[in-house]
């Protein structure tokens, strides 16, 4: 891990920024380290501004100028008013500033976007990262992206119907056109999305869209095969085809469960950055030899907030796993039952 975090160095330090016209001035503070290695810190610092010189949107205040301007007061990084003061004094309209978190083999980037007159957070990114050097690259410039160009993070997703032709396509409710599309859907925001083909018998499926690139889904929407022809009709005159019912509580449990585990993972991310800004505190006062007695439960504290973010973040594991557990047999098992009912006879079919 640590040689590909040097190589990503390496490869952010020696690419030259785009020499493009710039839109506003942006101060990039320090990343604070969760749990990361010095190196790899250094190595996401510099990976993060490269991508962030590469935007047209946005020219980088010079490193030096803000660092010289956060140094005129002690410890003023981790004041936002503070360091949205200093970032103004060196030219800058807005600022970036976030932490990089380690826990286990997992990482995770949080960065804000500050507006340095009035210190008002503008927008923020969260992305966890992954281990490869292209990987760690595509996901902090997503991140960059959605701080600077929030108009331009979207991705694309081509939609491919089998025997539907002339069936409706709705995108997360939204109707885009009827089969067969000719064109992607542009302009979605990455993560996940509603594909649902309305027809004889609708067709529903989730599809992940990621920034910048062109994703692709295909559904098969045959219709339902009409009622029951030939010696069995003339037994069943009435026949019609209808959905077994299913449990209703099942979706919304889903829903509620994926929603808990975003939830868990903020307060884990809420407290993890609590224990670093009490734990920087005091490493700071023992240097300057001003720790006194009343310190000491600070110390349990950062213990305390420590195991707090753990358990949260399995929550949010186990919360994660339930819901989309659920929500995969919801959708496996929604349209594979039918019943053909004639008055007091009833035939189950499955597709």
């Amino acid at each position: 891990m640590l040689c590909l975090f040097a190589l990503l160095l390496a490869q952010s330090l020696a690419a030259p920024p785009a020499a493009v016209q710039r839109a506003q001035e942006v101060a990039l503070l320090p990343l604070r380290a969760l749990g990361v290695p010095a190196d790899v810190q250094r190595a996401l610092q510099a990976t993060l501004r490269n991508q962030l010189a590469a935007l047209p949107e946005a020219t980088l205040v010079p490193e030096l100028v803000v660092e010289k301007e956060l140094a005129k007061e002690p410890d003023c990084q981790a004041r936002v008013v503070c360091a949205a003061g200093a970032a103004r004094r060196a030219g800058a309209k807005t600022l970036i500033l976030g932490t990089a978190s380690q826990l286990g083999d997992a990482f995770l980037i949080d960065l804000k976007l500050v507006d340095a007159a009035s210190a008002e957070e503008l927008r923020r990114a969260t992305h966890p990262l992954t281990g490869s050097r292209d990987g760690l690259i595509e996901t902090l410039r997503a991140a960059a992206v959605e701080l600077l160009a929030p108009a331009r993070y979207a991705g694309s997703l081509r939609i491919e119907v089998a025997g539907g032709a002339g069936a409706e396509i709705f995108v997360d409710g939204r109707a885009v056109g009827k089969a067969p599309l000719q064109d992607p859907v542009e302009k979605l925001a990455p993560g996940k999305h509603t594909v649902r083909i309305a027809g004889a018998r609708d067709q529903s499926t989730f599809v992940e869209v990621s920034f910048g690139k062109l994703s692709s889904v295909r559904i098969d929407a045959q219709r339902v095969p009409s009622p029951v022809a030939g010696p069995l009709a003339a037994k069943l005159p009435a026949a019609v085809l209808q959905p077994s019912p299913r449990a209703g509580w099942i979706r919304p449990a889903a829903y509620s469960g994926l929603a808990l585990a975003v939830v868990a993972a903020v307060v884990g991310v809420t407290y993890h950055a609590r224990a670093y800004a009490t734990a920087s505190d005091l490493n700071r006062r023992e240097q300057l030899n001003q720790l006194g007695q009343s310190d000491l439960g600070a110390y349990g504290k950062v213990d305390v907030d420590v195991n707090r973010a753990r358990g949260f973040y399995l929550a949010a594991v186990a919360l994660g796993a339930a819901g989309s557990g659920l929500l995969l047999w919801d959708l496996q098992t929604e349209h594979r039952s039918f019943a053909l009912r004639a008055g007091p006879a009833e035939l189950s079919l499955s597709f």
